[in-house]
């Protein structure tokens, strides 16, 4: 009775703890978006919707159950306030959650066909709203190859699921009229899925400090992991595997084509981030030191957060 009390209370204590963090960021002024209630309930829901499939990733895929990483999804995608206000961004991160929790199940768990299509096809819809995101499709292809049973099947099932959502815009587009052409849209889609435009940095000290910490987690996360792969069983250890190429596609993807550093790049890199901090973070031969490091990254985004009303 006592240890169901404890952990209710811990329970109750996370999630009044990411309240209050997330509330803090609300009321930050300087944000370049639009603040309405629609918009900020729109943007809390899919970061609730992907830190949930964080957490279901870890049950089905990871064979193990944290608070940790949603907790640290919510935290890292909206240490940004930019990242509590809804935009098309939001829209992509969603489906590329949706995407890479049917791909990690293809590849982990069960390389079914069903898995395969929804992991591209939600690839190909994030796409129309932040097209770098296409970019994937070829490391998609090439971790999970492997895995398919009918190596033919698996090129036909991925392309047709890619270009679905694709389909579907521009059998839209045609009913629309006055709407661009097909040549056009491609045009217009390969202009933004190639050109890289940064405007001028508008990192504050803390989240400077915040970004290279995090990095520097990761890191150590991700050599972590590596030199634990032939303990883990094999459908972890080809979890894990990907969600380490996955991390670093999506940094340079994120890194190269986000159009300004205000941008909340957090909401996509840390889906694979906060899966591999749970390994490094609660790995129990590491927890003094790994501790440690959660507690000087906590107090930068603490910090971080109060120099928004500095």
């Amino acid at each position: 009775m006592n240890r169901t009390i404890s952990e209710f209370l811990i329970l109750a204590g996370t999630f009044l703890l990411l309240a209050i963090w997330y509330a803090s960021g609300m009321f930050v002024s300087d944000t370049s978006v639009p603040h309405s209630f629609l918009s900020g309930l729109l943007a809390a829901a899919v970061i609730l919707v992907n830190a949930t499939m964080l957490y279901l990733a870890e049950d089905r895929i990871l064979a193990q159950v944290s608070l940790f990483t949603p907790a640290a999804y919510i935290v890292l995608a909206s240490a940004n306030p930019e990242a509590l206000w809804a935009s098309p961004f939001h829209g992509a991160s969603l489906l590329l959650a949706l995407s890479m929790f049917c791909f990690l199940g293809f590849c982990a768990v069960r390389p079914s066909m069903g898995n395969l299509t929804a992991a591209w096809a939600a690839l190909g819809a994030s796409a129309l709203l932040f097209a770098p995101f296409l970019w994937l499709a070829p490391v998609y292809a090439i971790l999970a190859y492997s895995k398919a049973e009918d190596k033919f099947k698996f090129w036909i099932a991925s392309l047709l699921a890619l270009c679905l959502p694709l389909g579907i815009y521009l059998g839209i587009l045609a009913l629309r009229p006055g709407s661009p052409t097909p040549e056009a849209f491609f045009t217009d889609l390969w202009g933004k899925m190639t050109t890289v435009s940064h405007g001028a940095l508008h990192f504050s000290a803390a989240t400077l400090l915040r970004i290279l910490l995090t990095a520097l987690a990761t890191v150590l996360a991700i050599l972590w992991s590596i030199g634990r792969l032939d303990r883990y069983k094999i459908a972890r250890s080809a979890a894990v595997l990907r969600i380490i190429y996955l991390t670093l596609a999506l940094c340079v993807l994120t890194g190269i084509f986000l159009p300004d550093s205000r941008h909340p790049a957090g909401l996509v890199t840390a889906l694979p981030v906060a899966l591999l901090l749970n390994e490094y973070f609660n790995a129990p031969d590491r927890k003094k030191g790994s501790r440690t490091l959660a507690v000087i990254l906590l107090l930068i985004l603490i910090a971080e957060r109060i120099a928004c009303y500095v």
